[in-house]
């Protein structure tokens, strides 16, 4: 039997990028006997493409053509609005329907990628999405917001126990905040097609809604109401790129070995800024006592190398580099991780068994982060306190206290008792396997 599946997700995103390479690798490695399986890409244009065809993937141009360093730029993000303008999200749109009409695929496969889950769904093609959280109204008000979101003005100065408690009894508000109807998507969707009416935004939890919904995280951290999801939601275990195959750089490696204090590695992904990256940097040059070394992920989606070099000042204590690396490497000889609260980041370090200090650019990273910390293995600095002063206090004590490398080691036992590449693979094929057997008798 023959299937053919597209993958399709915002890949100028590191994370959504190595999450579907992990996906459709997985996939492919547990295909069933006597199944002929097809994966494409399809790309508007990233600079992470390499990354996917050196998977072993091949790669399918789309309209409309962009740059690919960012996902911001490309959209022209607009918060709390994901498009710049209506026209902007029209054209990804119909981008993607023309190319799925001439490929004809099966299954879409996609990450938080709107433009694909419903220009599959207007086509009729069975859809299969990856997410870091649930995205569903049963999650958002039974406790996956673990503290109130740190764009919240005013209230997110208060004290956590007090946040924590607002969180939980008045989560269901969420729902109202202006990111949740997306009023330019909406628009978009309505002249392609969709039916919803002209002028009526499009909610969060439509926009990337698919037949099967893959939560890529810890089951542990939702137990609080996955009894309450649909069916159609699975959560099925951390995803992460291992880059078994990419070797660490030695001078990276040399640098992060040596026995002259402590290892740091700074990444702030793909989606950080460089003022949060250069807060980060600025706090390890802070005191030239600090015994510690630090390799820093200058990402050219963030900033350019020259203006990360320029913020360390030439500091021997400070490798910078923009270099591709393979985190997981990384992450193990680090003794802490300083980063943004990207799924794939925060899955690494713990895979690793290393302590986090990190920061939330949206609910999302957030929640990542207060999971992480909620667990004893790192803590999360609010958006407004991120700077210099802060991060070296926090990094100071999650060196000084083993608890956290032991809290850390503890989350890293649970990932290695799952399989999540497995679990997620196995789910896929049951589902596109039984959506074969309906066509059969419905033709037959």
């Amino acid at each position: 039997m023959h299937t053919y599946l597209v993958v399709c997700a915002a890949f100028q995103d590191a994370g959504d990028t190595t999450r579907a390479i992990a996906l459709a690798a997985a996939l492919r490695e547990h295909c069933p006997k006597g199944q002929d399986l097809k994966i494409d890409f399809l790309s508007c244009g990233s600079r992470l493409e390499p990354i996917i065809k050196q998977a072993g993937f091949n790669i399918v141009p789309c309209q409309p053509r962009v740059p690919g360093r960012s996902v911001a730029d490309d959209l022209g993000w607009d918060f709390p609005e994901f498009f710049g303008s209506e026209a902007i999200a029209r054209n990804f749109i119909e981008g993607q329907l023309e190319a799925l009409r001439n490929l004809r695929p099966d299954v879409v496969l996609h990450g938080m990628w709107p433009p694909a889950s419903l220009a599959a769904r207007l086509l009729g093609i069975r859809t299969i999405s990856f997410l870091p959280l649930p995205l569903h109204l049963a999650s958002f008000t039974n406790g996956l917001v673990r503290d109130l979101p740190d764009m919240v003005p005013g209230l997110s100065r208060l004290p956590r126990p007090v946040r924590q408690w607002l969180a939980r009894n008045f989560s269901h508000l969420m729902v109202l905040a202006p990111t949740f109807r997306q009023h330019r998507l909406g628009a978009a969707a309505a002249a392609c097609g969709w039916p919803n009416k002209a002028g009526t935004p499009l909610s969060l939890f439509d926009m990337a809604k698919a037949d099967l919904n893959l939560v890529n995280d810890l089951p542990t951290f939702h137990a609080d109401y996955s009894h309450r999801l649909p069916a159609d939601i699975v959560i099925t275990g951390p995803l992460f790129a291992s880059h078994a195959n990419v070797k660490l750089d030695p001078d990276i490696a040399a640098h992060m070995r040596n026995d002259h204090g402590a290892s740091v590695l700074v990444t702030m992904g793909s989606s950080g800024t460089k003022e949060f990256l250069f807060e980060a940097i600025k706090a390890l040059v802070m005191d030239r006592h600090d015994n510690w070394n630090a390799v820093v992920l200058a990402d050219r989606g963030v900033c350019s190398l020259k203006e990360a070099r320029d913020v360390a000042n030439d500091d021997p204590r400070l490798l910078v580099t923009d270099q591709f690396i393979p985190a997981p490497a990384a992450a193990a000889l680090a003794d802490v991780v300083i980063m943004h609260g990207g799924q794939g980041t925060v899955q690494t370090a713990i895979a690793a068994g290393t302590p986090i200090v990190g920061v939330a650019l949206q609910v999302e990273q957030q929640t990542n982060l207060d999971n992480v910390m909620d667990a004893g293995a790192g803590i999360r600095i609010q958006r407004h306190s991120w700077h210099s002063h802060a991060i070296r206090t926090a990094v100071k004590t999650v060196l000084a206290d083993a608890n956290y490398k032991v809290r850390a080691m503890e989350l890293a036992e649970t990932i290695r008792s799952m399989d999540g590449a497995r679990i997620a693979a196995d789910c896929m094929w049951k589902f596109m396997l039984e959506e074969e057997d309906k066509s059969q008798v419905a033709s037959g």
